[in-house]
């Protein structure tokens, strides 16, 4: 039962989820295998003591007749059952149950014992309902981390408030607690108490119950975080101008930086300032009327959840999708390295042999028909110049593909040994690079290798190509510049052969910029980890 008058917020609010109820509810193993199990037992009762402190809590907050304008003791609930399991539905039961009890034996609010029933009836089914929702539309376990799972919170909760409001407005009404004409807005204060609570208390549960959800992650800059919270919060419920959402760059610094974690926790920290301010007639949301007051704090409470939890879903998406693409370009690169190692042992292993075998039979056949047939043993011999000379191109090919140079000699040497066998003049300049992991100098040296390629395709005659090599502590820096035609980046989109060379950089954590224009020539420049190759 939720009742009229102005109180106390000091109490009954959590402040975090460190909570053994919300730890014991996020651990379906916790109980006993037997349903009545000492562990369930204790679990319950505690579950049931915090469903009553938040209760109580709820309606010592700025409350408008029946109706409490801040309930977080239904998004509790909900949040036990979501994650804990429905077992958990006595716990949620008895606390209510006790709340309600309280309230009929209080003799100011004198509430008959039909309605408090129905009331309790009316609770528990929001809790089932949301937990039935969420589980629908956001599977077992929503982690706040995507947009899906918060409009799968605020439908849950908007459409068990709905219910819960409904049962308790008709029940009071007929149990003469309230008058027919104030039923509208009392059911419009209670959905609303309970949308708003239910935004802070879920979203906080579900991103601090996730795993590896730790206080130490969030460090100094954390603390920092919650003290603009605090300091913006209490500037904006003083000040005499209307500067209300002043507290919002906080917000936003909390979901950019700490995520569904640090947004849940600023939007409750908040919170908590908010309801204490209004309870005890501080602030902008205090008006001559409760029903006011209670309308201006649940709507700042509502769309502060919303927008802060909507952006720290959209961030952990973004974040997400960049992990996933980084860890695509690695498969992709390592697809083909082992693609190049095919051809490296199918060109050594059968096109080489058969090569081998050929000129020994073309050596065969000239020796025999020297005497007897010069002019076919002449052509016996350019036929076997030519599959010698096939064979080299073979072994330098398979050798360009991962070269033993560049594993013997370093990525410096490598680049030399195939500047020589480029189409156009290629000049090699480094400092003294070292060696490093074999993936980063190969990545590097293919690099290199389809941009001097290309330049001696497309680059045009007289064009020449640079390319520089530096260390710079942990990271290689290399450029390669060609004096050809160039092209316009605008009206000519990238080939494959570029975007290859991205994705290649990018598979070991480097970065390149190619920059072209027509008649400038057309120079690439990347950066990539260095780190000294292991013994």
């Amino acid at each position: 039962m939720r009742s009229a008058g102005y109180g106390s917020a000091s109490e009954g609010l959590p402040t975090s989820t460190d909570s053994p109820l919300i730890a014991l509810a996020g651990r379906p193993g916790a109980a006993m295998s037997s349903r009545y199990g000492r562990r369930y037992v204790v679990g319950v009762a505690l579950i049931a003591a915090a469903s009553f402190a938040l209760a109580q809590g709820g309606k010592a907050l700025l409350l408008t007749g029946p109706a409490g304008a801040f309930w977080p003791a239904g998004g509790f609930g909900i949040a036990v059952l979501y994650l804990g399991g429905l077992r958990w539905w006595p716990g949620v039961l008895l606390g209510d149950a006790g709340s309600l009890l309280w309230d009929v034996l209080s003799t100011e609010l004198a509430v008959p014992a039909g309605s408090a029933v129905a009331e309790a009836a009316g609770d528990i089914a929001r809790a089932l309902v949301a937990v039935m929702i969420l589980r629908r539309l956001a599977g077992p376990r929503a982690a706040m981390d995507r947009l899906r799972d918060v409009g799968a919170v605020l439908v849950a909760v908007a459409s068990g408030a709905a219910l819960s409001a409904t049962v308790a407005m008709l029940a009071l009404w007929a149990g003469e607690v309230v008058e027919l004409s104030d039923v509208t807005g009392f059911w419009r204060s209670w959905w609303l108490g309970d949308v708003s609570g239910g935004l802070v208390i879920i979203p906080l549960a579900l991103s601090w119950t996730r795993p590896r959800a730790s206080w130490r992650r969030l460090g100094w800059e954390g603390t920092a975080m919650i003290g603009a919270v605090v300091v913006l919060s209490a500037i904006a419920l003083s000040a005499d101008q209307p500067v209300t959402y002043i507290v919002f760059p906080a917000f936003i610094w909390a979901a950019l930086r700490f995520g569904p974690q640090g947004a849940t926790l600023a939007v409750a920290v908040a919170v908590v300032i908010a309801v204490w301010a209004t309870s005890n007639d501080l602030g902008p949301f205090v008006e001559h009327l409760p029903t006011d007051s209670a309308l201006n704090l649940q709507l700042y409470i509502t769309f502060a959840a919303l927008t802060t939890l909507c952006l720290a879903a959209i961030v952990s998406e973004r974040r997400r999708m960049a992990t996933e693409l980084v860890e695509s370009r690695a498969h992709i690169a390592e697809a083909g390295a082992e693609e190049r190692h095919r051809l490296e042992r199918e060109l050594h292993d059968s096109a080489q042999n058969r090569l081998i075998a050929l000129q020994m039979h073309l050596e065969e056949a000239r020796e025999r028909s020297a005497e007897t047939s010069p002019e076919l043993a002449a052509t016996l011999s350019r036929l076997l110049d030519d599959a010698m000379a096939l064979g080299d191109e073979l072994r330098r090919i398979g050798q360009g593909i991962s070269p033993p140079v560049l594993a013997m000699l370093g990525l410096t040497a490598a680049l030399t040994a195939e500047a020589t066998h480029s189409g156009i003049p290629v000049r090699v300049s480094a400092d003294h690079v070292g060696f490093s992991e074999p993936e980063v100098e190969l990545a590097v040296y293919l690099c290199c290798l389809e941009l001097m390629q290309n330049a001696a395709k497309h680059a045009g005659p007289g064009a020449t190509v640079a390319v520089q090599l530096g260390r710079h502590a942990e990271e290689l820096i290399f450029s390669v510049h060609d004096t050809g035609r160039g092209f316009d980046q605008r009206a000519a989109p990238w080939g494959a052969g570029l975007t290859g060379i991205q994705n290649r950089i990018h598979s070991v954590g480097g970065r390149v910029e190619i920059v072209a224009e027509p008649g400038g020539g057309t120079t690439a420049t990347g950066v990539v980890p260095w780190p000294p190759r292991a013994a």
